[in-house]
């Protein structure tokens, strides 16, 4: 594979890189809720930074959440979009994973330690996730992520205080216990999203463009019923 596009617009960064001939070129801006507005601009900068031509992808990879509602959704149909007039695959990268990646190379994490990415879904819901960190620095689940609602610790999570303490990455929730760590600092960006897809396409994981959808969470909509 020659050419490979990156996008990541799950959260606050609008994010996209490009991978040619093993290069990566890189625009992340933070937008908050803007994305809409200001990501095809980003992606017409890009290629002109690249010189690579608008129908010249190989694959399209993409975070697929779960995240911001709209975000993810933009995502998913700018990649469907590309990949056809590309002719290119797909490859959807969950954003859960693709955090837990970032936290590991920002902060340093010990072999065997709980990490647990919480995504903020609205008021008082959370995306969580589990991965415990292998002995070559590389996060393995162990918590499919899920919707937890409330404001009191999960109870997958009540015996953790019996075991190491977990690290925690990501939007912090109020009944985060005190004396367990917690970073809100680390950035997905395009690239680390581009980075885990290169692994998928290595794995045989490519998908038609029509597969470029969002990665749903069970119990989670944010309709609410007619009243």
């Amino acid at each position: 594979m020659n050419t490979i596009l990156a996008v990541e617009t799950s959260g606050p960064l609008c994010s996209l890189a490009i991978c040619c001939e093993g290069v990566w070129t890189e625009h992340t801006q933070a937008v908050e809720r803007l994305h809409n507005q200001v990501v095809l601009a980003h992606l017409e900068a890009l290629l002109e930074r690249v010189d690579v031509a608008r129908g010249g992808f190989d694959a399209v990879a993409f975070g697929a959440g779960p995240g911001s509602f709209t975000g993810v959704r933009i995502a998913a149909a700018l990649s469907q979009g590309i990949a056809f007039g590309s002719g290119a695959c797909v490859l959807p990268v969950r954003s859960s994973l693709a955090l837990a990646v970032a936290a590991v190379s920002h902060v340093a994490v010990d072999a065997g330690t709980p990490l647990l990415t919480l995504t903020r879904s609205r008021r008082d819901a959370y995306y969580l996730a589990g991965f415990r960190i292998g002995a070559d620095g590389r996060p393995e689940p162990w918590l499919v992520d899920r919707l937890v609602v409330g404001d009191e610790l999960p109870e997958a999570l009540a015996s953790a205080d019996r075991m190491v303490p977990p690290l925690g990455v990501g939007d912090r929730p109020p009944w985060w216990p005190d004396d367990w760590q917690f970073v809100t600092e680390v950035r997905v960006t395009a690239p680390v999203i581009g980075r885990l897809a290169l692994d998928a396409w290595h794995r045989g994981e490519r998908l038609p463009p029509e597969a470029a959808l969002p990665i749903y969470v069970e119990g989670d909509h944010p309709w609410k019923p007619a009243r």
